[in-house]
């Protein structure tokens, strides 16, 4: 069973994913660049893009809208754009983006689009049928968990709190099966692309992540540790609820975003030819920045996390008819207690890019 079953849904994510939206722009340009140098073939056979982890589609459709725009500087083939995510997301509301869309995704004339239901860590279109691949913000969500508590945190990545607060904590050794299945992940990510890829072909990975001073992480699982352990206070959940739940995201460095070294599949398929890790611009952070409005912050902040993080949570929770109130709950702690100490829970978005070649 997949570790989530994608973002919050009814256009919810659209709505709050402008952090995303600047983290992924931090990289865009290498793939459109790099479209001055793909092999294209002159048979007239269509052209094929494939976005993997496009949730609801809007930020999808926009880096897909400037890689078609940068290949209509080469050729008027058609193009398949293909947008991919877990069954379980919500197709109805990327099908209406792409109705609405007016970058020339959907409706310019030889534009033509599909969506995939698959997981990104597997193959999911036909052997060397693609010319172009590219996540963004997905593949830090682990495929599966490992079958393994965090007891005193809900984290394996950042690997330990940065808000510190009695009795939480990770030891090396509980974080360890995360750490191995982190790395699986990116072997099987990289050997599906591999396969799926024409050579030549080029690849733009992008996730959020941590470089030497931040990591993405601090100040997401630090509040919703820190609200789901004032409802285990307050006794509106158990502690069993706190022990059992594990969000599942890895936060990556850029080493370990790149295909494992080694003499294997997934290593030798690629070329690297760049790869960063940047702090991107966070809108919220920028507006609180020139008011100092600490609720305006919070619930912008807040909106940010819930959208990705509402499925996970909710299935955390107990299947009781108030889980509706107790998800509600938890997120009105967390804002709250952003409100009251922003300090505390300082966000950076490290973005982490790398830009490949299928050999």
């Amino acid at each position: 069973m997949a570790s989530t079953t994608g973002m919050r849904g009814g256009g919810f994510y659209d709505a709050h994913s402008s952090g995303q939206r600047a983290a992924m722009d931090e990289f865009l340009t290498w793939i459109v660049e790099a479209v001055a140098d793909l092999p294209l073939t002159t048979s007239g056979s269509p052209i094929a893009l494939l976005d993997l982890g496009s949730s609801e589609g809007a930020n999808a459709i926009h880096a897909v809208g400037a890689i078609i725009e940068a290949l209509r500087q080469r050729t008027q083939a058609d193009i398949w754009t293909f947008f991919d995510d877990l069954p379980t997301n919500e197709f109805n509301r990327l099908f209406a983006n792409l109705s609405s869309d007016t970058t020339g995704s959907a409706h310019a004339s030889g534009i033509y689009a599909a969506a995939i239901g698959g997981s990104l860590f597997k193959r999911v279109v036909p052997a060397s049928s693609l010319h172009v691949a590219t996540t963004f913000n997905a593949v830090g969500w682990l495929s599966v968990l490992p079958a393994v508590r965090l007891p005193r945190f809900i984290s394996p990545s950042p690997p330990a709190p940065r808000a510190s607060r009695e009795g939480v904590s990770v030891s090396p050794e509980e974080r360890a099966p995360f750490v191995l299945q982190a790395r699986e992940d990116m072997v099987n990510f990289y050997q599906a692309r591999a396969a799926e890829l024409r050579s030549g072909g080029k690849l733009l990975v992008q996730v959020f992540g941590r470089n030497d001073q931040y990591d993405t992480g601090n100040g997401i699982v630090d509040g919703l540790s820190d609200a789901m352990l004032d409802m285990v206070n307050a006794g509106q959940v158990t502690s069993d609820v706190y022990e059992k739940f594990v969000f599942p995201v890895f936060y990556r460095s850029l080493e370990e975003l790149l295909p494992p070294p080694g003499e294997n599949e997934a290593s030798l398929a690629f070329r690297v030819d760049k790869a960063e890790a940047r702090e991107c611009r966070v809108p919220f952070n920028e507006e609180f920045a020139r008011t100092g409005d600490s609720r305006v912050w919070a619930e912008s902040f807040g909106g940010f996390i819930r959208a990705f993080s509402e499925p996970v949570v909710a299935a955390g929770l107990p299947n009781t008819p108030d889980r509706p109130q107790l998800v509600e709950e938890l997120y009105r702690r967390m804002v709250n207690r952003f409100a009251s100490d922003p300090d505390r829970y300082e966000f950076h978005f490290i973005s982490l890019g790398a830009l490949l070649t299928r050999m």
